[in-house]
């Protein structure tokens, strides 16, 4: 049997669990008592994990005197219809007899065990993680008439006798009517317990016991819009991009504190801020406005690791001589700085985060906007004047670019960033071959802006944090230092940021046929 299943995970502690289970946001829409179930199951995969690394999960799992074979095919997160936190799977399942020590592959569909035996290449399919969990499953139905199960999970995932992990968490599971549901109980319990958002399937963690990730950044994906597609569609796919791109690093960020990982989390979030200004004067609305709000706040609060990030790592570590007061600032700086990442890791291990994530996937689910009345129809044709809007406000400030002062510098990059993000997003629904040679003069403007961050960055720390801090003696020289080391790069790349802005000037824009 085949099916599609679609799902929400929530992760939380067991006392967090616990009030779950008691929430009236689940009894007022139980339909029917709870049931109560062991669940032992057992993973299958060969010992180069092959099949897990493609996207698989064959399991068997026994539950009183049942043995049933389930074959999971992970499309990941699911897109812009079910409001791309929520998992949309394929499952297929088969009744094997009571003592059945493996899979059975000839259940399966032909195309199916095909493929299995393909990527086993004759390797045993083997028991390799065994999930041991006890689940209160309860039938719900909103007041719209979607039913949706939801189970509430503990117990421990075992790969051999010494790696174990403990799993609390629940499962809500869509059996009848819109996603939307989903995201809206999810807010509900989200009021009531200290809940994350969940983004890994129990098989996705227990392999990991067996073979440690190593963590690492996740860029944005290239995002292509066919020429025909609609305003709204492209509203939405462009936000899911968004958020995928920032959900993609909050492991590496939370479990590893990766500074790149950070770093990407900001960047999403400066992408989804940028699109929701792009597309504000076609469509959006008050909850739109709310993200773009609740964004801003996550980025403010995983800014000043970032900042520090940059200024230990690019900005103070370049400086030589590397004398006792240089080493000295550079060690008060890892101290504000391991202190800004628990404020970072504060934020997204907190209910306002996981609300906002939430109302994100509710928002592209419900598609929750408004068209504003003379809104264009197709995306390309707003793309024209969105494109032209953003280009109008960084020629407007480089129109005089040879005499503009620090700041206004550093307010040039920050346009240009945008107009960046604008061309990232929209460039698709034209012609590849003329906008390729436009963004390339674009990326190449950019990248030498980056000694103007580093001077912003330089005087935020060092006129900021730093300074409130006791100084020591010597800590002004080494600031000063800094400061000219910094903006001795800058004028360096200021050089290169004339002449390349007149070879941008020159280039046509590729949206204006």
């Amino acid at each position: 049997m085949s099916d599609r299943e679609i799902e929400l995970k929530l992760v939380c502690t067991p006392a967090e669990l616990e009030r779950v289970r008691h929430a009236p946001a689940i009894a007022r829409l139980k339909r029917g008592r709870a049931s109560g179930r062991h669940l032992h199951s057992v993973y299958f995969d060969t010992d180069d994990l092959v099949l897990g690394d493609h996207g698989f999960a064959l399991r068997l799992r026994r539950s009183g005197r049942t043995c049933l074979q389930t074959l999971k095919t992970d499309s990941g997160l699911s897109g812009d219809k079910t409001g791309a936190l929520a998992r949309d799977t394929g499952e297929y399942e088969a009744r094997l007899p009571r003592g059945a020590e493996g899979p059975d592959l000839n259940k399966l569909p032909a195309g199916l065990k095909s493929r299995i035996q393909k990527l086993a290449n004759g390797s045993p399919i083997s028991p390799r993680l065994v999930s041991d969990i006890r689940r209160t499953v309860h039938c719900l139905e909103t007041p719209d008439g979607d039913v949706i199960e939801l189970a509430l999970d503990k117990g421990a995932l075992r790969a051999g006798a010494a790696r174990e992990i403990p799993v609390s968490e629940i499962e809500l599971e869509l059996k009848e009517g819109s996603p939307e549901s989903l995201y809206r109980l999810a807010l509900d319990l989200s009021d009531i317990a200290n809940l994350r958002v969940g983004f890994e399937s129990k098989s996705e963690r227990g392999f990991a016991l067996l073979r440690p990730r190593v963590p690492a950044a996740i860029k944005a994906e290239t995002l292509a819009l066919a020429p025909d597609t609609t305003l709204e569609d492209a509203y939405a796919t462009i936000l899911r991009h968004c958020l995928v791109h920032l959900t993609s690093n909050e492991a590496a960020t939370v479990e590893a504190r990766l500074p790149e990982a950070l770093h990407q989390m900001r960047v999403a979030l400066r992408r989804a801020r940028s699109a929701l200004a792009i597309f504000r004067p076609a469509i959006g609305g008050g909850m739109a406005d709310r993200l773009a709000g609740e964004a801003k706040w996550l980025a403010n609060e995983l800014g000043p690791a970032r900042d520090f990030d940059v200024f230990v790592e690019e900005i103070v570590a370049p400086v030589t001589p590397r004398d006792a007061a240089l080493s000295r600032l550079h060690a008060r700086a890892t101290a504000a700085r391991n202190e800004a990442w628990d404020r970072a890791l504060a934020a997204l291990g907190s209910r306002r985060y996981t609300r906002f994530l939430l109302e994100y996937g509710l928002f592209l689910a419900s598609r929750g906007w408004r068209l504003k009345r003379k809104a264009p129809r197709l995306a390309r044709d707003f793309a024209v004047e969105a494109l032209d809007r953003r280009l109008a406000s960084v020629v407007k400030l480089g129109r005089d670019i040879e005499t503009l002062d620090l700041e206004d510098r550093h307010e040039l990059r920050k346009r240009l960033k945008k107009f960046r993000y604008g061309l990232h997003f929209l460039s698709s629904l034209f012609e590849a071959g003329k906008a390729k040679p436009y963004i390339r003069h674009l990326s190449q403007l950019q990248d030498v802006f980056g000694g103007l961050n580093d001077v912003a960055t330089a005087h935020a720390i060092l006129d900021g944090p730093l300074a409130a801090l006791p100084n020591d003696e010597g800590s002004a020289g080494a600031a000063t230092r800094i400061f000219a080391w910094s903006e001795k790069r800058a004028a360096a790349d200021w050089k290169g940021a004339l002449r390349l802005w007149r070879r941008f000037r020159e280039a046509e824009p590729f949206w204006r046929d």
